[in-house]
């Protein structure tokens, strides 16, 4: 007989009758006793505040007290870290900059020198909660390399008559975290390779401590708990060139198009483990962005020797039993995968500071995970409140709060200069807009048209990508007790606006990245190209950026035929792609039954994004890998310097918004529909859409209409 060890029953990981089995014949295989618990580590963690600014601000006070609260509990045993995507354009990064946040900054960090600037307040955040590493996340790029460094780097200038290194000026001190990113090359890019006024050198050798590292980009860093070296590094998905604004910045792990080959991307990551484990280090957490979890899947099955990964990018709502009423979890939290040498505990949580992950991890004498002896009532993703701070008896962090405020009352402002009402949900939701055609997709397309035309008046269609379109306008309501949920038009800002009323805030929030507009002529070959790549990507479970929202025609889309795949336009390597069926422009069948039809060099003005439109030197293709003409062939208009056909309207249709720029676009549209009366053009589910017809949903009828 075999002594029953109390541990073996932890978590849960031998059922009573496997052990009596095991008890009852000499001949059955005993069960391993699970190894004594060596060290134990709490990591907290979040990511992905990129999604809806109002949430975000109304949790992360909450959440700063949870990280208070569960640090006291393990003082000297506790990591904080964020797996990217702290940082997203919009009104919260755009109220940073306000003169008001200034003395708050100075407050927080206890510099009296400081000034605000863009997306300060989302690092200092960070600072205030105590994280210690970060991944770097596709957003954090948005607004490019140069302005990355502007929000996380110092700047820090020497004054010209004091020779003193103290006595300088110290515009900003930079992040006191360090973001990480192993597969990444930094040394290309000019904005983050060279030295930026005083400020200390941007980029970092691997194997710096988190506190030598902060405020810098590395590939790897380490941090004492409790005596025991911990091992964090970072990783980025190769997708990046495609999806953000990453400069020169290079991935490994991918192919010349972007994509992730998965071999080379666990080979290059593995080459910092071994690093660290060379170095002796035999604990060690992934910090990954890899937008989809599934990546992050394949990294714990294939990485030797790493113990705990954090995944980021996807939204991935891994819990147990402390989740907001109305949401549902996507998996347990862990989720433990087997690795070639060790159990991996693989952690995510959703974003918007909504969660806080928590997970006490025990580890053995080689520094393993002990999943048997992982309590799941303790580690699991801790739901923040949108409404009370002091939720669940914690005491928010002051500094927070305090930088909380000053946002608010700069947003505030913007929520009150109203733009038009809605009567409908507008659906802006990443699993909509990047699968199928909705009202929001199909209004900012009409926007943008119908702008395009104040300049142009050959303009007749347009084109963008679904993944510019960043939220919804709109609440989606689930009662207590309820599992149904309706889908309503914005919420009233009690004593600010009414339900239904449009805001500046709305719009910037929704159409965050504000990109500029431009009419190009595009033939009917290109336009048959354009479509094909829209919807080259779309798969079960895929919510690819690229996916297109049109207005001014139709197509059909058959997503079982061959794919268009990426290269550089035109080229022999170029798949021309036949999932698009029917393409009709006004009464102009462009394609029928996957054939163009008519005269193939015929001309059409588009308007579309310049992010779309801009092609690089070295690809021959635009963001999100768009097949755009290169520009020399293009006949393009810029919206921003172009001159109106009607000076004096287009002056007196004024909005807060840039001229040229998708976000006045929508808000002239809107003032100017809502004059007749409110928007009222309800979400249809995709087996009714019209100008984007599904296939696999609906039979074919663009021809027809």
């Amino acid at each position: 007989m075999y002594k029953l060890h109390s541990k073996w029953l932890a978590g849960g990981a031998f059922s009573l009758l496997a052990l009596l089995a095991a008890c009852s014949s000499d001949n059955a295989t005993p069960v391993a006793p699970i190894p004594e618990a060596e060290f134990t580590l709490q990591m907290l963690h979040f990511a992905d505040a990129d999604g809806d600014d109002n949430q975000a601000l109304n949790s992360v006070a909450n959440m700063s007290g949870l990280i208070s609260s569960f640090r006291a509990e393990m003082p000297d045993n506790t990591l904080v870290l964020s797996s990217g995507d702290n940082l997203i354009p919009g009104p919260r990064l755009s109220a940073s900059e306000d003169a008001t946040l200034t003395n708050v900054f100075r407050t927080a960090r206890g510099i009296n020198t400081l000034r605000a600037s863009i997306g300060r307040a989302d690092i200092a955040f960070l600072d205030a909660m105590g994280v210690q590493a970060s991944a770097l996340g596709n957003h954090d790029l948005d607004l490019g390399t140069s302005e990355f460094r502007t929000i996380f780097g110092a700047d820090i200038r020497d004054l010209p008559a004091t020779p003193d290194p103290d006595d300088r000026d110290i515009r900003w001190d930079g992040g006191r975290f360090p973001y990480l990113s192993f597969n990444a090359d930094f040394s290309a890019d000019a904005n983050l390779a060279g030295n930026l006024n005083a400020s200390p050198t941007f980029i970092v050798p691997n194997g710096e401590t988190t506190q030598a590292a902060a405020g810098r980009l590395t590939g790897w860093v380490t941090a004492t708990v409790d005596g025991e070296t911990i091992g964090i590094i970072g990783a980025s998905s190769p997708t990046f060139p495609q999806i953000t604004s990453s400069g020169g910045i290079t991935f490994d792990g991918g192919n010349s198009s972007g994509s992730v080959v998965i071999a080379d991307l666990i080979a290059s990551i593995q080459t910092g483990v071994d690093e660290m484990t060379a170095a002796g280090i035999d604990k060690i957490i992934l910090l990954s962005h890899m937008q989809q979890i599934s990546v992050e899947e394949q990294l714990a099955a294939g990485l030797r020797n790493v113990d705990i990964i954090v995944a980021g990018g996807s939204n991935t709502r891994l819990g147990n039993s402390r989740l907001r009423a109305g949401e549902a979890s996507q998996g347990e939290y862990p989720r433990i995968i087997q690795s070639p040498t060790n159990p991996v505990a693989l952690v995510n949580v959703d974003g918007d500071y909504k969660y806080l992950g928590r997970l006490v991890a025990p580890f053995d004498a080689d520094g393993q995970i002990i999943p048997q002896l992982i309590d799941r009532t303790v580690s699991d993703a801790y739901a923040t409140s949108p409404s009370d701070d002091t939720a669940g008896g914690v005491t928010p962090i002051p500094e927070v709060v305090a930088i909380r405020d000053a946002l608010r009352n700069v947003i505030t402002a913007k929520d009150g200069n109203v733009l038009g009402t809605s009567e409908v949900y507008l659906d802006g939701r990443r699993t909509s807009v990047r699968t199928e055609e909705t009202n929001l997709g199909n209004a900012s397309s009409d926007a943008n048209l119908a702008y395009a035309q104040l300049f142009d008046a050959t303009a007749v269609i347009s084109l963008k990508n679904g993944g510019g379109i960043r939220s919804d306008i709109g609440f989606i309501e689930t009662l207590p007790g309820s599992t149904t949920t309706t889908f309503k038009p914005i919420a009233a800002n009690p004593g600010i606006r009414e339900e239904g009323e449009v805001s500046q805030l709305a719009i910037e929030n929704s159409l965050r990245f504000n990109n500029g507009l431009v009419v190009i002529d595009v033939t009917a070959t290109r336009l048959k190209e354009l479509l094909e790549h829209g919807v080259a990507a779309v798969a079960p479970g895929a919510t690819p950026g690229q996916f297109p929202q049109i207005g001014g025609f139709s197509f059909s889309f058959d997503a079982t035929r061959a794919a268009r795949m990426v290269g550089a336009a035109g080229s022999a390597a170029d798949g021309t792609g036949s999932r698009i069926r029917t393409v009709k422009v006004g009464n102009d069948i462009v394609v029928q039954n996957g054939a163009l039809q008519g005269d193939p060099n015929r001309i059409f003005r588009l308007v579309t994004l310049n992010f779309l439109a801009n092609i690089s030197g070295t690809t021959s293709l635009g963001g999100d890998n768009y097949p755009f003409p290169l520009l020399a062939d293009q006949n393009r208009l810029s919206l921003d310097v172009a001159p109106a056909l009607d000076p004096i309207a287009f002056t007196a249709g004024n909005t807060f918004a840039a001229k040229g720029s998708e976000q006045d676009a929508f808000a002239r549209f809107l003032r100017q529909f809502t004059d007749v009366a409110p928007f009222n053009l309800p979400e249809t589910p995709a087996s009714n859409d019209l100008r984007i017809q599904n296939l696999a949903i609906r039979a074919d009828t663009v021809a027809a209409q």
